[in-house]
């Protein structure tokens, strides 16, 4: 592995992604063609759309929609990259694939916990559902027909944005509401976090999670429990959540694979459709995550949720 793998891949596991909804102007981004053999396939690229009013450089989005469309409005998939709260880049998306299936990609970037702890960054991801929802039918896209997900730190805030849709510091509107949640490897469960990575002896686990969290919840961990809870998206858990596919790597040791396992457990309790893809010899991201048979197990998840779902008129 290079030395750019192993940043990226260590900036993924570091967990490893008054109020800024306010409306913000119109903005087209800068907008690029991309051939059929870039990940996403032949596909328009809008980079750099701003969400918010005097957005900092971390409030904007790439918006990605495919080649061709028929009459029918782009269904959207609102992707929340990783890297610890503290870092990361738009562009960790582990469905690129789903641009070639039809699906438009919103890849929202938010403001990092080294510049404003939580709940800033969900904040910033209800602020981009807002913003591109409002603007939806300009793009393509259908306003009614989406879904969200994220990877590691942004499949936690995948969770939130889907789960805790009635919080309202977090700048939720409970009147939207996604189809379904994609979360890929999201911490789900902070108050246990350590304690299950402990139990699984990873060191270096227990050693980032004393690092990052402090930072993400802007005090010391032995003063955050009350933030820890109102952080964690099991506390979210209700029978009206969407449904919710979960992917998680049996040999992850940042983390660990007990908090899926909890999340999908509570899910069950609370008669939410979910499922849980345990994939046993993976670690923290990477490859097993993307390969044919996972993209064929997302589609498939999805093309229920689609074809059960209908636009309002």
């Amino acid at each position: 592995m290079n030395k750019i793998c192993q940043w990226r891949l260590l900036a993924l596991v570091l967990w490893l992604p008054v109020s800024v909804y306010a409306q913000s102007k119109d903005a087209t981004g800068t907008a690029e063609h991309l051939s059929a053999s870039s990940p996403y396939g032949e596909a328009t690229i809008i980079t750099n759309i701003p969400y918010a009013t005097n957005a900092t450089p971390r409030q904007n989005f790439d918006l990605i929609l495919p080649a061709h469309r028929d009459k029918e409005l782009f269904p959207l998939v609102v992707w929340i990259h990783g890297g610890a709260w503290l870092s990361g880049l738009k562009e960790w998306n582990n469905v690129k694939y789903l641009v070639r299936n039809g699906y438009a990609i919103a890849n929202v970037d938010y403001r990092v916990s080294t510049n404003a702890p939580f709940p800033a960054q969900i904040q910033d991801c209800n602020a981009a559902l807002n913003f591109i929802l409002a603007r939806a039918t300009n793009y393509g896209i259908s306003p009614h027909r989406f879904v969200v997900g994220g990877g590691s730190a942004g499949g936690h805030l995948a969770l939130l944005l889907g789960l805790a849709r009635h919080e309202k510091s977090f700048g939720a509107d409970p009147a939207i509401k996604p189809l379904a949640i994609l979360d890929f490897f999201g911490p789900a469960d902070f108050s246990r976090a350590r304690n299950d990575l402990q139990a699984i002896q990873a060191g270096q686990g227990v050693a980032l999670f004393d690092e990052v969290m402090p930072k993400l919840m802007g005090v010391p961990l032995d003063q955050s429990d009350d933030k820890l809870k109102l952080a964690s998206p099991i506390k979210y858990v209700a029978a009206n959540n969407p449904p919710v596919l979960i992917l998680h790597g049996g040999k992850d040791e940042f983390v660990a694979a007990a908090q899926s396992r909890r999340l999908h457990e509570a899910l069950d309790r609370a008669g939410v459709q979910n499922r849980l893809i345990l994939i046993a010899d993976a670690g923290h991201d990477g490859a097993p995550f993307s390969t044919p048979e996972i993209a064929d197990q997302v589609n498939v998840f999805l093309d229920r949720i689609f074809k059960t779902s209908s636009s309002p008129p």
